[in-house]
């Protein structure tokens, strides 16, 4: 009988003690630190369906029912207004919290990013950091970075850096915890381009906050690539600009030339490496091509200026009386990224920058609205991209990135990124691998442990472009950090041309895909992982 009053006891204090699953409307938020609620919204949401599109790797969801919490809230002192989204699944939630990133120069997609996940039950968030300056301005055209006295917004620059993911998985794990009665049992960052560069600034900033990141394509070394998508339009804003026709001819000259280094002639580049495929473009001057967007009856004859202005972009920016600043634009990538043109009445050829850099030279650099951006010289390049290597890199740079304490925590980072980006080249996040593998050599821990990187031959950005893309690298994560079953390969898979599923088991890096010299070229299984040469 005592036992049983025993049993009976700590069975009613469990019950009474345990945290209490709280309705969607009664959510409510304790103080946080550092942080001031303004406003708090929840709503029960039924049979949401959105059509998502790329960039960023979102993907359609339908039918979701979900618990639609949003908080306004800001850092005393610095009068910024922040908005955060959580979406909470009112049934089949699977026990996890997964936050997801932004863009360009937006911190999160809200009402995008979150849906996929809450369609697999996770509890989501996304945040827009303030850079939406309270749901007015596109966060695109950098308009935010500037106070209205003309001053830099230190505030939301912080937001965007990192601070407003610490805000946003805070916020959603409290409110997870109070809806369901219990913590997520897993947290999970997921982010592609921005997205990834937040990914690496979690786990270096904030190591324990997630015990997985997901980054694909991540935007590392933020004040150099800034640099580098704005030069090839600062180029051809100093000379006559190509059609894309004339990229285009080049690209396929490229990948014709680098293509077979894997023994596989299938249009897609394995590797590169300068030493073993020189591609030289003077060999294509003279060439004629056929160009629809200038007039079905007005061939474009490749110029030494085209052939200049090539190798340019491909080896990349540098300024006077400097190391050149980072590589070019990778072999196989289209130029369309960051050396977009328009042709106008067919006959005016206007360079077309990636938008975010408009804003960034505008409102980050000059801190001028007005300024022109179609008027910059090679001068006026060099001073903007010493402005923001000077202004903006102890901030956004990468250099100083450490993830020793993530790993320590026990952390999990995956990383993937297209050979053929268009945006951010996969060399830039190679580099970053090498050095924490270089930092744990000869230490009691492999960097495989507890970060792996993934090389897609053929795809550009987040999942754009023509080649195999990850299937489900997300999932490959989960079982690497609740299974303890780290991913050895990613399978990727894409439809050609011809219409053809083309497969590809992607290698761990630095190992390289490599054809074994028989079997089918659009099937994984005729390649093999080998290490990479040089």
């Amino acid at each position: 009988m005592l036992v049983y009053l025993t049993n009976f006891f700590i069975a009613w204090l469990a019950y009474f003690w345990q945290p209490k699953q709280q309705p969607c409307g009664s959510l409510t938020l304790p103080h946080i630190p550092g942080v001031d609620i303004i406003s708090m919204t929840r709503q029960e949401v039924h049979n949401y369906s959105i059509a998502a599109s790329p960039p960023y790797n979102l993907q359609d969801a339908h039918n979701l029912d979900f618990c639609d919490v949003s908080v306004t809230l800001t850092h005393p002192g610095e009068n910024d207004t922040v908005t955060v989204s959580v979406w909470l699944p009112l049934t089949n939630w699977n026990g996890r919290f997964q936050a997801t990133g932004g863009g360009g120069l937006a911190a999160g997609i809200i009402g995008l990013g979150p849906a996929r996940p809450v369609s697999q039950g996770y509890a989501t968030a996304a945040t827009d950091a303030g850079l939406t300056l309270n749901g007015t301005s596109n966060p695109q055209t950098g308009a935010w970075a500037l106070r209205p006295d003309g001053t830099i917004n230190t505030a939301l620059v912080l937001n965007f850096a990192h601070r407003s993911i610490y805000d946003m998985a805070t916020i959603g794990k409290i409110l997870t915890e109070r809806f369901y009665g219990s913590p997520p049992k897993y947290s999970y960052w997921n982010g592609c381009s921005t997205g990834g560069r937040q990914g690496y600034f979690a786990a270096a900033k904030y190591p324990t906050l997630f015990d997985g990141v997901l980054a694909g394509a991540p935007a590392l070394h933020f004040p150099r690539l800034i640099g580098y998508m704005s030069w090839p339009p600062v180029l051809m804003l100093q000379s006559a600009a190509p059609p894309q026709c004339i990229f285009d001819t080049f690209r396929k000259a490229i990948i014709d030339k680098c293509d077979p280094l894997d023994g596989a002639t299938d249009g897609l580049i394995s590797d590169y490496n300068p030493r073993s495929c020189t591609f030289d473009p003077e060999l294509l001057i003279g060439e004629t091509v056929a160009c629809p967007e200038m007039g079905s009856d007005s061939p474009v004859t490749i110029t030494s200026h085209h052939a200049t202005l090539v190798k340019q972009i491909m080896q990349g920016p540098d300024l006077p009386d400097s190391q050149p600043l980072w590589q070019g634009l990778p072999p196989g990538a289209s130029f369309r990224g960051t050396a977009n043109t328009a042709v106008i009445n067919e006959s005016t050829i206007k360079p077309v920058p990636f938008f975010p850099i408009i804003g960034w030279i505008k409102y980050f650099v000059f801190r001028d609205p007005n300024y022109d951006v179609f008027d910059m010289t090679v001068e006026d390049f060099n001073t903007a991209y010493r402005i923001t290597l000077d202004r903006y890199n102890d901030i956004l740079g990468s250099d100083g990135l450490d993830l020793s304490e993530f790993r320590r925590a026990g952390g999990k980072l995956l990383t993937w990124h297209g050979l053929a980006d268009e945006l951010i080249p996969a060399s830039w996040t190679t580099a970053f691998w090498d050095g924490v593998n270089k930092s744990t050599t000869g230490a009691d821990v492999s960097v495989d442990e507890f970060y792996r990187l993934f090389l897609a031959p053929g795809l550009g950005h987040c999942s754009a472009g023509d080649g195999p893309k990850p299937v489900d690298p997300f999932g490959a994560l989960v079982r690497w950090v609740e299974e303890g079953s780290p991913p050895d390969r990613l399978s990727a898979v894409a439809v050609n041309a011809e219409g053809k599923e083309v497969t590809r088991e992607l290698c761990r890096y630095p190992a390289t895909l490599v054809y074994d010299g028989h079997g089918d070229v659009n099937d994984a299984g005729s390649f093999s992982c080998r290490a990479r040469e040089g």
